[in-house]
């Protein structure tokens, strides 16, 4: 009797540990695909920014127009731009921007009849 209790406490201990060793190594998993998503997401906000950053110097009428143009879309009601301000960007960071991008893209695009 002994003896299968001590197998059995053996192979309990054995199971636990090939338990405790596979969880462990599903967390490393999913902790580096979170650093490595992460890594991936700031290159892609900071290559967009580059495609999309605008100087104050280089408003003109169209770039006006398109907005106005989107903020009517959203918000279906006319709208007068009075005043275009650029925010400065050095002090934002990844979360920040990937916040905002998924604000934006969570809006309801309607399809025009």
């Amino acid at each position: 009797m002994t003896e299968k209790l001590l197998e059995a406490s053996l192979l309990l201990v054995a199971g636990m540990t090939a338990v405790f060793v596979s969880l462990s190594g599903l967390a490393l998993m999913i902790w580096l695909i979170k650093s490595a998503d992460e890594k991936v997401n700031a290159l892609r906000i900071r290559w967009y920014a580059k495609k999309v950053e605008v100087k104050p110097e280089e408003v003109h009428d169209e770039l006006a127009a398109v907005i106005s143009a989107a903020v009517f879309t959203v918000l279906r009601k006319p709208v007068t731009i009075r005043k275009i301000r650029f925010l400065d960007n050095r002090g934002e960071d990844a979360w920040a921007v990937t916040g905002r991008l998924n604000i934006m893209a969570s809006r309801p695009i309607r399809k025009r009849k």
